[in-house]
Order: structure tokens, then sequence, then C-alpha cells
């Protein structure tokens, strides 16, 4: 079997275990999925002489990938990856004054987001073509890491290009002192 195989093949298997779940631990099922298949990619060939199966592969790593994704979004938020979950339940009262907020917020945030979309095109127009496939892909959700090995890069150069093209916008773009 080859690699590519085996990652779909571990990935089917991983979506038949969460089956009809929309969240598990309080996370997007499909985004612990995605981890799962982004770390498998990393060390394929290994797993694969240790797991030739890989639906045992998937059946050992099902609980434990979801942990692995919860300590890793907590550790970028700052929490710490092992840090307290606080979960917050509304009364109905809040939940209903929350959404008159959006719906009367609403016609304010198209017109904001409008002009956000247009400041980040005039921003994207300014920077180098590495540094706007590097802010894209930081748009799409990538961490650095993710983005050094999507890239092939090193991730101190990743860090650096995304610094670099922060300092460009807000040179740019700043108001004038």
């Amino acid at each position: 079997m080859n690699q590519n195989t085996y990652i779909l093949k571990f990935r089917l298997s991983l979506e038949s275990r969460f089956g009809r779940r929309t969240t598990y631990m309080g996370q997007d099922v499909d985004d612990i999925i995605s981890y799962a298949v982004v770390t498998l990619m990393e060390k394929v060939s290994r797993v694969m002489a240790s797991y030739p199966d890989p639906a045992a592969y998937a059946g050992m790593r099902y609980s434990s990938v979801a942990h692995d994704f919860r300590r890793r979004q907590m550790a970028q938020r700052g929490e710490g990856a092992r840090g307290e979950r606080k979960w917050v339940s509304a009364s109905d009262e809040q939940t209903w004054s929350q959404i008159e907020g959006i719906a009367y917020d609403a016609e304010c945030d198209v017109a904001e987001r409008m002009d956000n979309k247009k400041r980040i095109e005039e921003v994207m127009e300014i920077l180098p073509i590495d540094q706007q496939r590097i802010v894209n892909l930081h748009g799409e959700g990538f961490n650095v890491t993710e983005i050094a090995k999507v890239l092939g890069r090193n991730r101190a150069t990743v860090s650096r290009a995304l610094s670099a093209a922060r300092r460009n916008a807000n040179k740019t773009f700043s108001p004038a002192a």
C-alpha cells in the first residue's frame, strides 16, 4: 500500500469512528481529523512500518488525537497546554440579548467587513509574493509551523517573513505621527 492510500484509509477510518458527531470534547471533529492527518503525514513511513493496517492506527489514535489537538489549541491561545477549560453557560435572557445585538449590528458589520477587505487587498499589493503566500496561509488558520511545512521552509524563516509583512503593513498604513 502506498503512502497516499494509507493516509486516505486512515482518514476514512477516523471519520467512521467519530460517526455523525460534529464536535468531540468541545472541538470541531473536522479540525481534529485534519490535525491527525497532518501529523500522520509528517511520519507516515515510520507509522506504516509499525501499523500496516491504517484502521488499527486510527483506532489507537482515536481518543488521543482529540486530546493532542485540544492541548495544541489551548497552548496557542496562551492558556497552557494542560490548562483548565472553563465552560460557561448563558441564561436565556443573555442569549436573546446577544442575538438581538447581532441582528442590530449586522448592517454595520457588512460595511466594516467591506472596508477591512479593501484594506487587506491594499496591504497585500505592497507585499512581496513570498510574504503574500505566507500571510494568505496564516489568514486561513495555519500556524507558523504548519506554514513552514507546507512551503518547505524553516519555521524561523516563516516567522520572520510574517513579522516583516506586519511591519510593512504598519509602516505603509499606520497614521502619521
